[in-house]
This record gives C-alpha cells, structure tokens and sequence, in this order.
C-alpha cells in the first residue's frame, strides 16, 4: 500500500511519527512524505530538519507560507491555497492508493479535499473531536471529504456518526502522539537541566499559548495576561514559540521581550524528555488535554481554543485573565491534594497503542470495498 502523508508542523508530525516508523519497518507499505508550512521556517524551528534526523525519506516539499507575509486570517487561506495548488502535482505524481490525514490543520485539509476530488481513499485520524477556534470547522469539513475514521475516543466516535459518517468506517484507536510520549529513550536529566539552564527539582512549567484564530485581534491582549500571572509565580518557565496562524506575530513579539527562556522547537528526544520534567502545562494547545494525563502533570488551559473537548480531571480551565491564570497555576504548582489527584488519572484518549492499531487496520483493509461516494449515513 502506497500511503501519502503530509507534515505541516510539530502538532502533526508528533502524531504522524509513531506511524510512520511501523510503516517505515514494514515492506508493506511504501510512504510518500511531503513536508510544507512551518517545518520549512526557521522562524518556527524548521522541523524539517529533525523530520529528516529522525530517518524519514521526504520526497517532497511544498512551500506555504511567503515570506513578510501579513499576519491575517487572510493570508491563512492563500497559504492553504498553495499548498492546495501543490499537493495536486504530488497527488498525481506519486499515485497513491491511500492519503492519510488528520486533525484540524490546514495543510491536511488541503491534501484531504484534494484527494478526494481525485479518487484517492483518504483516512483521517482523530476526527469527531470539539475545539474552539477555525479548527472546529476545519477539522467537521475533513471528516466530510474522509473515507476511514480513526477517532481517539468513543465520544469522538459517536460525534462523527452523528455527522452522517457509517459506523463500519469508524475505527476508535486513541491519539497518536501519546505513543511517542511513552516510547521516547529517557535523557539524563542532568544533561537538560545544563543545556536549559533549569532545575528540575523546582517548580517549572512549559508554556505553548498558540493565537485562536476567531480571536486574533485579541491575541497580544491574552498573551499579556498569561505573562502578567507567570510573573507572580516562584517558577522557572520556558515557553514553546506557537504556531503562525492568525495572531501570532504579536504573541511571538511579546514571548521574545518578556525576560522568558523561549524555543522556537525542539527534535522529538528533547521536546518530550523537558516535558516529563515540567511541573504543569500552561496555555492553550491541544498537547494539555491530550498528553498531559499519560505525563501525570496538570494542564493549566486558557481560554477558547480547545473549548468543548474531552478532557481529564487534570485540566484546569480558565479564561484569558491574569488573576485566574495565576491561581490555577498555584494549584497545579502548589497544591498538594490535586497533585496527588492528577498522579492517579486516566487519559482518555489512550495509552499509548494508537499506531499500531492504525497500521494493522490498514494492513488489513480492502480498499477496494471503500466507496469513495459518500453518503450520508441515517442509521438502519
């Protein structure tokens, strides 16, 4: 089976990774990898570079974003455009039997709508799923144009189900990205603390605050109350640089003059190893409700962006306002009750298996009997 991927930016690629490795191993299969969008900055950390580092063959690349482009919903969409444009030629260059796609990002969207105009059989990981932001949309409109479901959750499943999805194309495998958390090599703590200038035996907190889409004009006024708060803690902090959706220049301005240690991104081995050390995830990215429960960490979530999702007791919830950022990160830090809570928590988007269960249905599935017609299922 011939299986088309494309990689926008670290979200997907942590997911992607597990998959692509037993893929990779497998002579079943032969992956055709397109890496585009933030990968190819080095403004965000060119990932592309620990793409190709972690033994990935990319057969292509397709560029996104134009350089000193404006930072608009505007110019979001023209980005899409491109990339929509490009992945054709590649669609039609390399033929494959299967795209995989996935989420609710616009790189994947783009591959998924043209696939389906093409005739290519696309299976879309981790739909049904509520956010806020664009991505709510996004991620419905994919389902749409998808032919297998690989949902993290049987709430996500029933959600796709009732957008008219059959339930015999739906195939509930968690989330991907928690079997690199779990299978990650474990690094000398030493070796981070050095290199961060950190102390991992005080308190410290990981911050990725991406710009909600549907609130961009808001954006350098909510990353300013997150700073306000981290100031009034007794915490060491490192933030993440986010994604360059709508909104992002002013909150990348305001992280690189904040006297904070800033990443632009970090390889796979290095990224989760700081992770597991943190004392508690602060901002809005999705990694809080999905991966911080397998971690054992609360999640400190500000905000609209993941609005509506499922999410474990660990997360704590509060608006784009100083004052109560501040508080929840004393109780994530501090308090001693709800930590011992947080170290007893299920996740439930898995535990850490969801490749394999991907690639072994995929393995095994007909594609031929996949309609690529869709039609609205009503139930019996």
């Amino acid at each position: 089976m011939k299986v088309f991927v494309l990689i926008e930016r670290r979200a997907d690629y942590s997911r992607y990774k597990p998959i692509l490795e037993r893929m990779t191993a497998d002579s079943f299969f032969e992956i055709y990898l397109v890496v585009t969008g933030i990968c190819l900055l080095d403004l965000h950390g060119k990932d592309v570079n620990y793409i190709e580092d972690d033994g990935f063959t990319i057969n292509a690349k397709i560029p996104m974003f134009d350089s000193n482009a404006p930072d608009s919903g505007a110019e979001m969409v023209r980005s899409m455009a491109r990339v929509l444009t490009g992945v054709t030629y590649e669609l039609e260059k390399s033929k494959p039997d299967l795209v995989l796609s996935g989420f609710d990002i616009g790189g994947n969207f783009a591959v998924t709508v043209a696939a389906a105009h093409m005739n290519i059989p696309v299976a879309h990981i981790q739909g049904g799923e509520v956010t806020g932001s664009i991505d709510e949309s996004i991620r419905h409109a994919m389902t749409k144009f998808s032919h297998i479901h690989f949902p993290a959750t049987e709430d996500a499943e029933k959600r796709l189900i009732r957008l008219g999805e059959n339930p015999k194309d739906i195939h509930v495998v968690g989330c991907p990205s928690i079997d690199v958390l779990v299978n990650t090599p474990t690094m000398d703590a030493s070796e981070l603390e050095k290199e961060f200038g950190l102390d991992f035996s005080k308190p410290f907190v990981l911050v990725i605050q991406h710009p909600v889409t549907t609130e961009a004009m808001s954006s350098i006024d909510q990353i300013r109350e997150t700073l306000k708060a981290l100031r009034n803690i007794d915490a060491q902090v490192v933030f993440l640089l986010p994604n360059n959706d709508a909104g992002h220049a002013k909150i990348i301005e305001e992280i690189k003059s904040s006297g904070f240690k800033w990443i632009p991104s970090l390889p796979t081995l290095k990224f989760v190893n700081l992770y597991r050390n943190a004392w508690a995830l602060v901002g809005n990215s999705s990694s809080g409700i999905h991966e911080t429960p397998t971690l054992k960490i609360p999640a400190i979530n500000i905000g609209n962006r993941q609005m509506g999702r499922e999410r474990a007791s660990n997360v704590l919830d509060v608006p784009n306002d100083a004052a109560q950022i501040e508080k929840a990160i004393q109780k994530a830090l501090f308090d001693d009750e709800f930590r011992k809570e947080v170290s007893e928590i299920k996740n439930p988007y898995g535990e850490g298996n969801s490749a394999k269960q991907i690639v072994d249905i995929l393995k095994n599935i007909d594609l031929s009997s996949v309609s690529i017609q869709k039609i609205f299922y009503e139930g019996k």
